[in-house]
């Protein structure tokens, strides 16, 4: 999909774009639902291929689940992570798959931080579609979306390269506890006891009721 394209970029695996369903819907303005793109130096052609498929995926998904929204799409090679930031405007985030355990729950970590970039981004400005409102030329909105996300995609940095965040790192930055790998025998027995605490709590409870009720 474009995904050698964006290595020539100086990304490592990862295209990021978000775009409004509502734009560019007639022949010749197809690139005015384009609000961000990263990396920004790939062709127009390509970056309407990404955005093409991902709207694609989007309006099939729809006619299946048309309550929920389309959130993650696993092809041969990519990751598509899609978060619908705000009614018609989409973040979608095409990443190289990861062959480590956790890849299922790096997808995860990758959505969340789709949601905090955005809803930085409202502190500081407000709701995309407000703005487009205000200025329906995009102009604006996309003034004010290249600089903030190329300054919060600059930690990610590593040389030249996107270090992308495993699930691990994003639970160390929330201060919750450490993801550890642990066996299959390990896992069970953890699940058991932890039925076998379920069930001697709820017997204090019921006896402490008990007690309670004779006094």
């Amino acid at each position: 999909m474009g995904m050698a394209s964006a290595n020539s970029g100086g990304s490592e695996g990862m295209e990021l774009c978000i775009f409004d369903l509502r734009r560019g819907q007639q022949e010749g303005q197809e690139l005015d639902k384009i609000l961000f793109f990263f990396p920004a130096d790939l062709p127009f052609s390509t970056q309407l291929s990404v955005i093409g498929l991902s709207e694609g995926l989007i309006t099939f998904t729809r006619i299946f689940s048309p309550e929920a929204a389309c959130e993650v799409i696993e092809a041969e090679r990519h990751s598509h992570v899609f978060y619908e930031a705000e009614p018609d405007i989409w973040m979608v985030m095409v990443v190289e798959k990861s062959k480590e355990a956790e890849a299922i729950w790096r997808v995860e970590a990758l959505r969340e931080v789709l949601k905090e970039i955005h809803s930085l981004f409202m502190m500081f400005y407000g709701p995309v579609r407000e703005m487009l409102e205000k200025d329906p030329s995009g102009g604006q909105i996309r003034a004010h979306l290249y600089p903030f996300f190329m300054d919060y995609l600059s930690d990610f940095l590593v040389g030249k390269k996107i270090q992308l965040p495993s699930f691990r790192d994003c639970l160390k930055e929330c201060g919750t506890v450490q993801m550890l790998t642990v066996g299959r025998e390990a896992a069970i027995e953890v699940q058991i006891q932890g039925s076998r605490g379920d069930k001697c709590l709820a017997h204090v409870d019921v006896h402490t009721q008990q007690v309670l009720s004779k006094l």
